[in-house]
Protein backbone atom coordinates (compact mmCIF):
# COMPACT_ATOMS: atom_id res chain seq x y z
CA UNK A 1 0.00 0.00 0.00
CA UNK A 2 1.39 3.36 -1.01
CA UNK A 3 0.57 6.75 0.45
CA UNK A 4 -0.51 9.99 -1.11
CA UNK A 5 0.61 13.20 0.55
CA UNK A 6 -1.84 16.02 0.21
CA UNK A 7 -1.47 19.56 1.48
CA UNK A 8 -4.75 20.34 3.16
CA UNK A 9 -4.81 23.31 5.49
CA UNK A 10 -2.66 26.34 6.16
CA UNK A 11 -3.16 28.16 9.46
CA UNK A 12 -4.84 31.56 9.22
CA UNK A 13 -5.45 31.10 5.52
CA UNK A 14 -6.54 34.31 3.82
CA UNK A 15 -7.85 34.90 0.33
CA UNK A 16 -5.26 34.15 -2.37
CA UNK A 17 -2.24 34.03 -0.02
CA UNK A 18 0.28 33.12 -2.71
CA UNK A 19 -0.78 35.67 -5.33
CA UNK A 20 2.20 37.94 -4.79
CA UNK A 21 3.33 37.26 -8.34
CA UNK A 22 0.98 37.84 -11.27
CA UNK A 23 1.97 34.58 -12.98
CA UNK A 24 0.54 32.53 -10.11
CA UNK A 25 -2.69 34.48 -10.38
CA UNK A 26 -2.82 33.96 -14.14
CA UNK A 27 -2.35 30.19 -13.85
CA UNK A 28 -5.15 29.92 -11.28
CA UNK A 29 -7.47 32.18 -13.27
CA UNK A 30 -6.81 30.26 -16.50
CA UNK A 31 -7.65 26.95 -14.85
CA UNK A 32 -10.79 28.35 -13.22
CA UNK A 33 -12.03 29.81 -16.49
CA UNK A 34 -11.46 26.55 -18.39
CA UNK A 35 -13.16 24.55 -15.64
CA UNK A 36 -16.31 26.68 -16.06
CA UNK A 37 -16.78 25.31 -19.60
CA UNK A 38 -19.00 22.27 -19.13
CA UNK A 39 -17.46 20.37 -22.06
CA UNK A 40 -13.95 20.70 -20.60
CA UNK A 41 -15.28 19.86 -17.14
CA UNK A 42 -16.92 16.74 -18.53
CA UNK A 43 -13.70 15.58 -20.22
CA UNK A 44 -11.23 16.36 -17.43
CA UNK A 45 -13.46 16.22 -14.35
CA UNK A 46 -11.66 17.51 -11.27
CA UNK A 47 -8.25 16.93 -12.86
CA UNK A 48 -7.61 20.46 -14.11
CA UNK A 49 -4.51 21.19 -12.03
CA UNK A 50 -2.56 24.39 -11.52
CA UNK A 51 0.93 22.89 -11.34
CA UNK A 52 3.11 20.45 -13.27
CA UNK A 53 1.59 17.37 -11.69
CA UNK A 54 2.96 13.87 -12.40
CA UNK A 55 1.18 11.58 -9.92
CA UNK A 56 -2.07 10.86 -11.75
CA UNK A 57 -3.67 7.44 -11.54
CA UNK A 58 -4.91 5.86 -14.75
CA UNK A 59 -8.54 6.44 -13.83
CA UNK A 60 -7.86 10.20 -13.55
CA UNK A 61 -6.83 10.46 -17.20
CA UNK A 62 -7.24 12.39 -19.40
CA UNK A 63 -6.07 15.27 -17.24
CA UNK A 64 -5.13 18.90 -17.88
CA UNK A 65 -2.29 20.59 -16.02
CA UNK A 66 -1.67 24.33 -16.32
CA UNK A 67 1.52 26.01 -15.13
CA UNK A 68 4.25 28.53 -15.84
CA UNK A 69 7.95 27.70 -16.04
CA UNK A 70 9.51 31.10 -16.63
CA UNK A 71 8.92 34.72 -17.49
CA UNK A 72 11.11 37.71 -18.34
CA UNK A 73 11.30 41.39 -17.43
CA UNK A 74 13.86 43.28 -19.50
CA UNK A 75 15.75 46.42 -18.50
CA UNK A 76 13.42 49.28 -17.54
CA UNK A 77 10.36 47.70 -19.10
CA UNK A 78 7.19 47.75 -17.02
CA UNK A 79 6.04 44.47 -18.54
CA UNK A 80 6.78 40.85 -17.84
CA UNK A 81 6.36 38.40 -20.70
CA UNK A 82 6.18 34.62 -20.64
CA UNK A 83 4.11 31.57 -21.47
CA UNK A 84 1.39 29.55 -19.81
CA UNK A 85 1.78 25.82 -20.49
CA UNK A 86 -1.28 23.58 -20.75
CA UNK A 87 -0.63 19.84 -20.98
CA UNK A 88 -3.22 17.22 -21.81
CA UNK A 89 -2.14 13.86 -20.40
CA UNK A 90 -3.85 11.00 -22.19
CA UNK A 91 -4.64 7.52 -20.83
CA UNK A 92 -2.13 4.84 -21.83
CA UNK A 93 -4.90 2.72 -23.36
CA UNK A 94 -5.77 5.27 -26.05
CA UNK A 95 -5.28 4.01 -29.61
CA UNK A 96 -3.00 5.90 -31.97
CA UNK A 97 -5.79 6.89 -34.38
CA UNK A 98 -7.94 8.10 -31.48
CA UNK A 99 -5.03 10.00 -29.98
CA UNK A 100 -4.35 11.98 -33.14
CA UNK A 101 -8.02 12.77 -33.67
CA UNK A 102 -8.63 13.80 -30.05
CA UNK A 103 -5.47 15.92 -30.03
CA UNK A 104 -6.73 17.90 -33.00
CA UNK A 105 -10.21 18.32 -31.53
CA UNK A 106 -9.13 19.46 -28.06
CA UNK A 107 -6.27 21.74 -29.12
CA UNK A 108 -8.59 23.47 -31.61
CA UNK A 109 -11.19 23.86 -28.86
CA UNK A 110 -8.59 25.31 -26.48
CA UNK A 111 -7.43 27.78 -29.11
CA UNK A 112 -11.00 28.97 -29.55
CA UNK A 113 -11.40 29.22 -25.78
CA UNK A 114 -8.46 31.63 -25.61
CA UNK A 115 -9.99 33.71 -28.43
CA UNK A 116 -13.28 34.24 -26.61
CA UNK A 117 -13.68 37.89 -25.59
CA UNK A 118 -15.34 36.91 -22.29
CA UNK A 119 -12.43 34.62 -21.46
CA UNK A 120 -9.94 37.48 -21.64
CA UNK A 121 -12.28 39.81 -19.75
CA UNK A 122 -12.55 37.28 -16.92
CA UNK A 123 -8.77 36.94 -16.73
CA UNK A 124 -8.21 40.70 -16.63
CA UNK A 125 -10.55 40.90 -13.63
CA UNK A 126 -8.53 38.22 -11.85
CA UNK A 127 -5.06 39.39 -12.95
CA UNK A 128 -4.67 43.17 -12.78
CA UNK A 129 -2.31 44.37 -15.49
CA UNK A 130 -2.88 41.48 -17.89
CA UNK A 131 -2.26 43.10 -21.24
CA UNK A 132 -2.03 40.18 -23.66
CA UNK A 133 -2.73 36.46 -23.51
CA UNK A 134 -2.94 33.80 -26.20
CA UNK A 135 -1.96 35.95 -29.18
CA UNK A 136 0.87 33.48 -29.69
CA UNK A 137 -0.37 29.90 -29.36
CA UNK A 138 1.57 26.74 -30.19
CA UNK A 139 0.89 23.01 -29.97
CA UNK A 140 3.31 20.08 -29.61
CA UNK A 141 1.73 16.64 -30.16
CA UNK A 142 4.95 14.62 -29.97
CA UNK A 143 5.57 14.52 -26.22
CA UNK A 144 5.06 11.79 -23.64
CA UNK A 145 6.32 10.31 -20.39
CA UNK A 146 7.01 6.88 -18.94
CA UNK A 147 4.07 5.14 -17.30
CA UNK A 148 4.87 1.94 -15.35
CA UNK A 149 6.41 -0.23 -18.09
CA UNK A 150 4.85 1.75 -20.90
CA UNK A 151 4.42 5.25 -22.24
CA UNK A 152 1.61 7.81 -22.21
CA UNK A 153 1.22 10.65 -24.74
CA UNK A 154 1.14 14.31 -23.72
CA UNK A 155 -0.16 17.19 -25.82
CA UNK A 156 1.51 20.48 -24.90
CA UNK A 157 -0.06 23.87 -25.61
CA UNK A 158 1.71 27.17 -25.00
CA UNK A 159 -0.01 30.56 -24.78
CA UNK A 160 1.95 33.78 -24.38
CA UNK A 161 1.13 36.50 -21.87
CA UNK A 162 2.18 40.05 -21.10
CA UNK A 163 1.45 41.79 -17.79
CA UNK A 164 1.80 45.49 -16.99
CA UNK A 165 3.62 45.74 -13.65
CA UNK A 166 2.45 49.32 -13.07
CA UNK A 167 -1.13 48.06 -12.88
CA UNK A 168 -0.03 45.13 -10.74
CA UNK A 169 1.65 47.56 -8.32
CA UNK A 170 -1.63 49.47 -8.05
CA UNK A 171 -3.32 46.18 -7.18
CA UNK A 172 -0.76 45.53 -4.44
CA UNK A 173 -1.50 48.92 -2.90
CA UNK A 174 -5.24 48.22 -2.99
CA UNK A 175 -4.63 45.07 -0.91
CA UNK A 176 -2.53 46.84 1.72
CA UNK A 177 0.82 46.07 0.11
CA UNK A 178 3.36 48.11 -1.84
CA UNK A 179 6.45 47.52 -3.94
CA UNK A 180 8.49 48.02 -0.75
CA UNK A 181 6.36 45.56 1.24
CA UNK A 182 4.95 43.16 -1.36
CA UNK A 183 4.88 39.79 0.38
CA UNK A 184 5.30 40.14 4.16
CA UNK A 185 1.54 40.28 4.70
CA UNK A 186 0.96 36.97 2.96
CA UNK A 187 4.03 35.00 4.04
CA UNK A 188 3.40 35.61 7.74
CA UNK A 189 0.42 33.26 7.45
CA UNK A 190 2.68 30.31 6.64
CA UNK A 191 3.75 29.66 10.22
CA UNK A 192 2.04 26.27 10.44
CA UNK A 193 1.15 23.74 7.76
CA UNK A 194 -1.31 20.92 8.29
CA UNK A 195 -0.68 17.91 6.07
CA UNK A 196 -2.99 14.94 5.63
CA UNK A 197 -1.61 11.56 4.57
CA UNK A 198 -4.28 9.40 2.94
CA UNK A 199 -3.51 5.72 2.29
CA UNK A 200 -4.01 4.56 -1.28
CA UNK A 201 -4.87 0.91 -1.97
CA UNK A 202 -3.33 -1.09 -4.80
CA UNK A 203 -6.47 -0.50 -6.88
CA UNK A 204 -5.96 3.30 -6.50
CA UNK A 205 -8.94 3.77 -4.15
CA UNK A 206 -8.32 5.75 -0.96
CA UNK A 207 -8.92 4.78 2.66
CA UNK A 208 -9.98 8.01 4.36
CA UNK A 209 -10.66 6.19 7.64
CA UNK A 210 -6.94 5.48 7.99
CA UNK A 211 -5.84 9.03 7.19
CA UNK A 212 -3.16 10.62 9.37
CA UNK A 213 -2.94 14.37 10.03
CA UNK A 214 0.45 15.98 10.67
CA UNK A 215 1.21 19.48 11.96
CA UNK A 216 4.42 21.05 10.69
CA UNK A 217 5.83 24.25 12.20
CA UNK A 218 7.69 26.30 9.57
CA UNK A 219 9.19 28.90 11.89
CA UNK A 220 12.85 28.68 12.86
CA UNK A 221 14.21 29.03 16.39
Amino acid sequence: MSTLNQLDVIDKLKVNPFYDGPTEALVKATAASIAKVKQFKYIFGDNIDTYERFDYSERQLPALRIYNHEYTKEHESHYIVGEILMDIIWPPSIRRDEQQRFQDILTAAMLQQLRRPNYFIDLVKAVPGLNEHGKVFSVNKSLGMRWDDGFIPITEMRANFRIDLKMWDAYLESTGRTKEDPFEVTLKNLETIWAQIIPVRDDNTTDSQAAVVLKVETRGD
